[in-house]
């Protein structure tokens, strides 16, 4: 599984840039959000990736999807643009280019299919953003943890004027949920940039003891990273029924846990189940699953007939105080 994925240091510069087409594969595992990640590089880890070729690649996300299955033996179903980030500084040169642009994509891989990943590793995305978890595991929690630790950093800085300060506090409060601000999940790119965008090093700087990840990540693909995350749950929060994420056959219970893998806290339990049963996606199997200790839970699936329906459904606003409202 660690065996390195072909094609990630071979990268052709354009105008002084080596561009790249980054593979940001999400899934989940129990109640964790993780991420395919190639390790072996001598530097940081880093997203699946190929050299931008326009020869090969007229259309970008089919020629990412062709070189996936080809490197690491994942047939990604869909895959769909969600940012692009630049890379620069001596520790993050690709090849003879003194920069890196990285186009990133986000895939959706079931958990059956993760075993069929012949390169590479499954990381948990919260080990890297740390201040997405807002699980309370006794104590503060990670957001809370780190942005009262930014807070701290920017209110004793000597650098900013007044206005300056007042603004980029009430920023971080916003950001990360404090003194009561409402937290939104799917603001993942905005907290990125409170802790790492202004910072010409490593990012994080003196409040990285309250994270540290296993292995550092390449500083762009851990803002697509952010950005993906980000675009998952804004989907999420609108229609919280994660389609690829989940098994051919699940429980409602497994539905109800991949969306909160994503999002993040418990959701109401009850709702959830209204909703999903409402929406007329999914359909019994006339089978149970036997359950450690408990009541056989009923098994379903997708109906296929919803499937189109579910993939070009038009964007809404969540309902107020409706699925989503936490337990």
């Amino acid at each position: 599984m660690s065996e390195r994925i072909a094609g990630a240091d071979d990268r052709s510069p354009y105008g002084g840039f080596a561009v790249e087409l980054t593979s940001c594969l999400l899934s989940v595992d129990g109640d964790e959000p993780v991420v395919l990640l190639d390790e072996t590089s001598p530097m940081k880890a880093r997203f699946p990736s190929v050299a931008f070729d326009p020869e090969a690649h007229d259309c970008l996300n089919v020629g990412v999807r062709a070189w996936l299955t080809e490197s690491t033996g994942l047939d990604v179903d869909r895959l769909e643009q969600v940012h692009t980030a630049r890379r620069h500084g001596p520790a993050d040169v690709i090849g003879e280019a003194g920069s890196a642009l990285s186009i990133g994509f986000l895939g959706l891989v079931p958990p059956q299919q993760r075993s069929a990943v012949g390169r590479g590793v499954w990381r948990n995305c919260l080990e890297y953003m740390p201040w997405e978890d807002r699980r309370r595991r006794g104590g503060l929690t990670g957001h809370e943890r780190v942005g009262q630790a930014l807070l701290q950093k920017v209110q004793s800085s000597t650098l900013l004027g007044d206005h300056a300060l007042e603004r980029q506090s009430r920023r971080i409060r916003t950001a990360f949920g404090l003194d009561g601000a409402a937290w939104d999940e799917a603001q993942t790119l905005e907290r990125f940039e409170l802790i790492y965008a202004n910072d010409p090093h490593d990012g994080a700087s003196g409040i990285e003891g309250l994270f540290p990840a296993p292995v550092a990540m390449v500083r762009d693909h851990l803002q697509i990273l952010a950005a993906a995350m980000g675009r998952l749950r804004s989907r999420l929060r609108v229609r919280p029924i994660a389609v690829d994420l989940v098994p051919p056959v699940f429980t409602l219970l497994d539905l109800q846990r991949s969306a909160e893998a994503i999002l993040g806290p418990s959701l109401h339990k009850q709702n959830f189940r209204r909703y999903v049963e409402g929406a007329g996606v999914i359909e019994a199997t006339g089978t149970m699953r036997q359950q450690t200790g408990g009541r056989p839970a009923q098994l379903f699936r997708f109906r296929r007939e919803g499937a189109p329906e579910r993939r070009h459904a038009p964007r809404r606003h969540a309902p107020t105080g409706g699925t989503l409202q936490r337990a």
